[in-house]
């Protein structure tokens, strides 16, 4: 079955750097406070994590991610809105979720280095933070104890997702 995409491959450039590096760092912290998980975590934790992300301005209508690709990031949506899409086994591209300010994507990528589960847009102009795969595992390994509180994190989204996505399939189970 030939695999149809009906999201546009973002351009080169799409997603506009808005800053890393030392410089930017204090702006990165500040960003990455406002995301739901990294409340707790001290200045210092932040600035460490903040160490390995970069932060992007995301124009309305460009791709993020298509379902199927392999370039996974760690990232968390600061300003905006992200619509999430999946394609059926009739190739019919579903709506599943919107991603509102202070939300986590991409997570479950870097973890199980699969290729994405879903297709990421902007629904309107956006500014998120990310960090590679590479970084992800780099900062994890840097120090235990911020890893620990990392993958915990991730842990407790991916057991709410779960939660979530077998509350709505119950009723759809018949015996």
């Amino acid at each position: 079955m030939e695999n149809k995409r009906v999201f546009a491959v973002p351009l080169p450039g799409a997603l506009e750097l808005l800053g890393d590096g030392p410089s930017f760092q204090d702006t990165l912290c500040g960003m990455l406070r406002k995301v739901k998980g990294f409340e707790d975590f001290s200045q210092p934790e932040l600035a460490s994590i903040t160490r390995h992300m970069k932060a992007y301005r995301v124009p309305e209508g460009a791709t993020i991610s298509l379902e199927g690709d392999r370039n996974s990031h760690f990232s968390a949506l600061i300003e905006g809105r992200i619509c999430v899409y999946k394609e059926d086994s009739n190739n019919a591209v579903k709506l599943l979720s919107v991603i509102s300010p202070g939300r986590i994507f991409g997570e479950i990528s870097v973890i199980d280095d699969h290729p994405y589960s879903a297709s990421l847009v902007a629904e309107s102009d956006a500014i998120i933070v990310r960090m590679t795969q590479e970084s992800f595992r780099q900062c994890v390994n840097e120090n235990s104890a911020i890893g620990v509180r990392l993958l915990n994190l991730v842990a407790q989204l991916l057991c709410g997702r779960l939660r979530s996505a077998s509350g709505q399939l119950v009723d759809y189970i018949h015996f």
